[in-house]
């Protein structure tokens, strides 16, 4: 009975013991299940007025170099303008504990079910096996999901697993620990100025060796950044594609969670809209990977396009 119950689980546990041959105890190591379940429930989704404002002052700090910034900071208040906190009600699903990696990301090029242009059209550095997958457009995203049987995760559902039933700021809650997780920095103020006008990569960071990773670090580094169901990096290391679409196609656009319900809110898309990213990297600076904050330049970000700080997890509905 105890050990259908442990199968049931998914064989969490960890270091448990069992009687060998000749009465000596041998230590079992039983691997953590690939997706953590998140329950149904209700949470608080988006920004209270007090981050809002916080997140609008470090914005409007860097924008001291490029003139263009200004305008950049403006869409972005208006943007979480449209992204205060309310409560949001989502469905049981699971999610994968770590984001993908570049040896399931392999795998699914062998099985046939992805594309192997991400594995060809980057750095090799980002390419070590236990690294997560990054310089997939969003398509390549949602393909190789679609090839574990599942799908990309709604924004609300990545807040969710990121959250749990609270508001806190980071998936370990409301402490700040930069050191717990694999984060960029604001570039140096001197590299800015070198900069010949405004560019997205031009901001958006540079590496930050403090918290123990230059760049990418192995999947799963960071223990002690766990969220409340057992996800790993939700905040850092790669940023992650979500599902939603960023805004409504035209004619009619909508910023944030306008025109969303409170009951599993989803923004759909058609080919080529852009896509929301959430988490942060090892690139992007502390304060992009909270758990309800989107990047002040995501309005830049291309789903046909390869970042290497960009990568995924995947999520399943719950079995019936």
């Amino acid at each position: 009975m105890r050990r259908a119950s442990l199968i049931a689980l998914g064989a969490i546990a960890v270091g448990a013991a069992s009687a060998g041959a000749g009465g000596k105890t041998t230590r079992v190591e039983t691997p953590l299940s690939r997706q953590v379940f998140v329950p149904a429930g209700a949470f608080q989704m988006g920004l209270s007025p007090a981050e809002h404002t916080a997140l609008l002052a470090v914005c409007l700090e860097h924008s001291e170099v490029f003139k263009e910034m200004p305008r950049v900071c403006e869409h972005y208040d208006i943007e979480m303008s449209s992204m205060d906190q309310r409560t949001v009600f989502v469905s049981a699903f699971w999610i994968d504990r770590d984001e993908v990696s570049v040896t399931d990301y392999r795998a699914c090029v062998a099985g046939g079910g992805c594309a192997v242009d991400p594995l060809v059209s980057g750095d090799v550095r980002y390419l070590a096996p236990t690294f997560p997958m990054v310089n997939v457009t969003w398509s390549e995203a949602r393909d190789f999901c679609r090839w574990r049987g599942g799908r990309l995760p709604t924004e609300a559902e990545w807040e969710r697993a990121a959250r749990g039933d609270t508001a806190s700021t980071w998936p370990w809650g409301d402490t700040d620990r930069p050191t717990d997780f694999n984060h960029g920095q604001p570039r140096f103020e001197v590299e800015r100025k070198l900069d010949r006008g405004f560019s997205y990569d031009g901001y958006i960071g540079n590496v930050d060796a403090s918290d123990g990773a230059e760049y990418l670090a192995p999947v799963g580094t960071y223990r002690w950044g766990e969220g409340p169901y057992g996800t790993r990096d939700q905040a850092g290391n790669a940023a992650e594609w979500t599902a939603d679409a960023y805004l409504n196609s035209e004619p009619m656009k909508a910023f944030g969670y306008d025109g969303l319900g409170v009951i599993d809110p989803s923004r759909d898309g058609t080919i080529g809209d852009g896509r929301v990213v959430r988490g942060g990297s090892w690139r992007q600076p502390i304060e992009v990977a909270r758990t309800n904050t989107r990047d002040p330049f995501q309005q830049y970000l291309q789903p046909n396009s390869r970042y290497p700080y960009i990568g995924m997890r995947c999520v399943r509905p719950t079995l019936r």
